[in-house]
């Protein structure tokens, strides 16, 4: 059974259309048209800099890889960029590419895992900077 791209239900039997760009998908209400068509627009203007949080953060860890000496405090760039590539799972949970991805696993779905992957990530790199900070 085909499900709603939004929240993951089965579709009812005359389904609806969220407009998504240059294509549409089935939804099973109202409400979920509503969200799918805000989430493409929110995708369409945030994900570019969502991505670009993400490499700077990656940069950080190179930073601290490449140009790092062999004191603790080296390491707060790798921590500070894990923060921010947390932060940016967090507020912008924009990670797919292909709006295809939705007939595996839901909007819904996929901002949970979002916002879950970036509270880990934030959350470990503030304790790893505070126990960092005290060890100096």
């Amino acid at each position: 059974m085909e499900k709603c791209v939004y929240c993951g239900r089965e579709l009812p039997e005359k389904p609806l259309k969220a407009k998504a760009h240059t294509r549409s998908f089935n939804v099973c209400s109202e409400e979920c048209r509503a969200r799918t068509e805000e989430y493409v627009q929110k995708d369409k203007r945030f994900k570019t800099a969502m991505y670009l949080l993400i490499f700077v953060g990656g940069l950080g860890f190179l930073g601290s890889a490449f140009f790092g000496g062999n004191g603790p405090l080296y390491m707060l760039a790798a921590y500070i960029g894990q923060l921010v590539a947390g932060l940016a799972f967090l507020l912008l949970p924009y990670p797919v590419i292909s709006f295809e991805s939705f007939h595996a696993v839901s909007i819904r779905g996929v901002t949970r895992l979002s916002r879950i992957i970036g509270a880990l990530l934030s959350v470990s790199a503030v304790v790893l900077m505070v126990l960092t900070l005290r060890g100096a």
